[in-house]
């Protein structure tokens, strides 16, 4: 059965993809770069079912079932452990470049696992992970209730219990129980370890910052207070126990584009319950590259890069899983297919850079083909039963080649094939173009037999070399078909 609704829902598709586009590029909300690239991808959906015209029920409930996997996966990802971030604004230049437009300025990388994870949609956390440092660049909810920006990114300055208050001339400076407070970047006599600690040489007190990365903060970094100038500016300002003490399990959050930084200075401290996650790295744009934590030197990092690339390598080049349509087009199953087994692929497409091996009779494979014309393709499975230049044809239901009985391999010998359906005319109607596999083709049928209409060559025809995908190896889903295939 085909599903010509579909086009109507392409249509809806680029309409809903276009709104979610123009929604998330002017509503100007800090965070929500998920907004534009769920309109980004719906318009790809939209102008993929288009172009792709009708398919099938199936094909639809499986996609659907595929997409749920990956939004669930990504969902599970995005909550507990890591998200991205748009930058939205310059306060915190110049470590963070901060700008409006799509896929202009810093996105960065969050790790919400390192504090703790909190309940979605909720200030409150399910536990409490490693407590906040200063120094630590922070995602975090805002405590306005009117926010411009509901999610902002600043660095921690002040901690629990500390009493804060900025001065100190031209040069202002953060002091915290009268003490200035030492930036990494002020101090370059600090040893900075593998651990991401440091200690001040000949000193007591350990600064709990991350690795020394160039450019880690702003080697001129001050923090104003214009108190003519900005009246409502008076957190670590004034020297009142409301604004200069921090209360316990809160932080004074600062922007290091202090001169036009709206922060912690306006509206005070933040509770550790907003802290959505410590900012790990910026990843785009790529030249803007860098880790602030030092993940990048880790051992666990390394491997994880190494079993990346070795899986992207396999997936491009060796195999990969495949939904493949296993009894015609009523279910699926998936199938790890062996791509050398026939040759080498050209990555991202369905042309051959070379090819080896000789496909004998029996041999089974995956390959493209369309069930009817103006269908789109399925994926397919079977064994090759006739070679180029072979004559094929059925007695009654046993397979012919040059009119005499298969009598190996056994899996084709004794196969019984049924062709009740008028589509099913390869090997049965007459002429030369139904019986005579073209050069460079084959004669393909499947292990699962449709009386009613037979996916395989007795209905798509002839199977060109070039729509083979491979050999398929094992079903590995679902669980109750797992098999290796031989």
């Amino acid at each position: 059965m085909v599903w010509s609704g579909w086009l109507v829902g392409g249509v809806i598709a680029l309409i809903g993809g276009g709104l979610f586009y123009v929604g998330g590029k002017y509503a100007r909300i800090s965070g929500f770069d998920w907004v534009q690239m769920g309109g980004v991808f719906l318009l790809a959906i939209g102008v993929m079912v288009m172009l792709s015209g009708d398919i099938t029920r199936e094909s639809a409930i499986e996609w659907l079932r595929s997409l749920g996997v990956a939004v669930g996966i990504a969902l599970l990802i995005r909550w507990p452990l890591a998200e991205p971030f748009r930058i939205p604004s310059g306060s915190m230049e110049t470590t963070l470049h901060g700008d409006d437009r799509f896929l202009r300025g810093d996105r960065v990388f969050v790790n919400k696992w390192v504090y703790g994870v909190r309940y979605p949609f909720m200030n409150k956390r399910l536990w409490y992970g490693a407590p906040p440092r200063r120094w630590d660049i922070v995602v975090f909810k805002a405590v306005e209730t009117n926010a411009e920006h509901p999610t902002l990114v600043k660095r921690i300055v002040g901690m629990p219990g500390e009493r804060i208050s900025i001065h100190d001339g031209k040069v202002h400076r953060v002091f915290r129980n009268g003490e200035a407070v030492p930036t990494p970047e002020a101090a370059p006599d600090l040893n900075f370890a593998a651990a991401g600690r440091v200690r001040r040489p000949g000193g007591d007190e350990e600064l709990h910052v991350p690795l020394r990365i160039p450019d880690f903060m702003p080697a001129d970094q001050e923090y104003s207070s214009p108190w003519g100038y900005a009246p409502d500016m008076r957190y670590g300002i004034r020297t009142e126990d409301e604004y200069s003490l921090i209360p316990e399990g809160h932080y004074l959050l600062l922007g290091d584009n202090s001169r036009n930084s709206r922060d912690g200075r306006y509206w005070g401290w933040v509770p550790n319950e907003h802290l959505v996650g410590r900012v790990s790295c910026i990843w785009w744009p790529p030249p803007r590259w860098r880790d602030f934590t030092g993940f990048s030197m880790t051992w666990w990092w390394r491997a994880l890069l190494a079993a990346l690339g070795v899986f992207v390598v396999v997936r491009l080049l060796i195999g990969r899983s495949y939904a493949v349509h296993a009894d015609g087009r009523r279910s699926v199953e998936h199938v790890y297919v062996d791509f050398l087994g026939l040759g080498l692929r050209v990555p991202f497409t369905r042309l051959w850079a070379a090819r080896w091996g000789r496909l004998e009779r029996g041999d089974r494979v995956v390959y493209w083909a369309a069930t009817h014309e103006g269908a789109p393709q399925l994926l397919l499975s079977g064994r090759i039963a006739g070679l180029p230049g072979e004559r094929v044809t059925f007695d009654n239901s046993r397979l012919l080649i040059d009119d005499k009985p298969v009598v190996s391999p056994p899996d084709l010998a004794e196969a019984r094939y049924q062709a009740a359906h008028p589509d099913a005319k390869y090997g049965r109607a007459k002429g030369k173009q139904y019986t005579v596999v073209p050069e460079d083709s084959y004669f393909i049928l499947t292990d699962h037999d449709e009386t009613e209409c037979p996916a395989d060559s007795r209905t798509v025809g002839w199977v060109a070399r070039t729509a083979l995908v491979g050999r398929p190896r094992a079903v590995w889903w679902p669980p109750s078909r797992w098999r290796r295939l031989h």
